[in-house]
């Protein structure tokens, strides 16, 4: 069993949710009411060592009224330096990283109340921290990882619904809004995507697409 998972993010025309310097700030203030709503109704916010350390999110809910989730960082080798904001005492925090983590680091995040999970092997497995979550009664989940951990879970079919934003920008290069090996053809991917919505937003300006994840398996 795991928790249900949204992936969000707000993407250029060309499919970059960040230039190739780092600038990601693509949302109207209506977008970004609309993401501090979703993350108010789930249970959890996963992100990637990335986006913590370029984008130094807080991951709470500011833009509307309602409860912070539990953040949650997948990090192997422990990169992200402990004065970032995700490890404030704002909302709790959960850290899933591996042996190659520095044991110091570790135990500094957990003087400061941080919630560390150390697994066995190389990387991080996405099931598993889903799996880890729903046993602590986590039931839905919200994904804002970079272009690779957004990889990560779609590949396994972990995703269950995409949140799209497109907005008038164009970078030419930067971060992909998914990115990893890839597939050859269209038939390779062992999921479909089915449009279920599409909005205007009201700034009149981007475009909210939603799309459900179908399995094949």
């Amino acid at each position: 069993m795991r928790p249900y998972v949204y992936l969000a993010a707000a993407a250029t025309i060309d499919g970059r949710i960040a230039s190739a310097t780092g600038f990601s700030r693509l949302s109207c203030p209506h977008d970004l009411r609309r993401l501090h709503a979703l993350r108010a109704s789930v249970d959890a916010v996963i992100v990637g060592a990335n986006t913590a350390i370029v984008d130094n999110p807080r991951l709470t809910v500011r833009y509307v009224e309602g409860r912070n989730p539990i953040r949650v960082l997948i990090d192997g080798a422990l990169r992200a330096p402990p004065n970032l904001r995700i490890f404030d005492t704002s909302a709790p925090t959960l850290v899933f990283t591996t042996m190659r983590a520095s044991p110091e680091k570790i135990e500094e995040l957990r003087s400061r109340g941080v919630e560390v999970h150390v697994v066995d092997g190389e990387s991080v497995d996405p099931a598993n921290v889903l799996q880890t979550l729903y046993r602590r009664g986590v039931r839905k989940v919200l994904l804002e990882g970079g272009g690779k951990t957004n990889w990560e879970f779609l590949k396994r079919c972990l995703v269950d619904e995409i949140i799209l934003t497109i907005t008038p920008y164009v970078f030419g290069n930067g971060v992909s809004l998914i990115d990893g090996e890839g597939y050859s053809t269209t038939e390779e991917a062992p999921f479909s995507l089915s449009l279920i919505s599409i909005k205007l937003c009201e700034c009149g300006r981007e475009v909210v697409l939603t799309y459900k994840i179908n399995c094949k398996q």
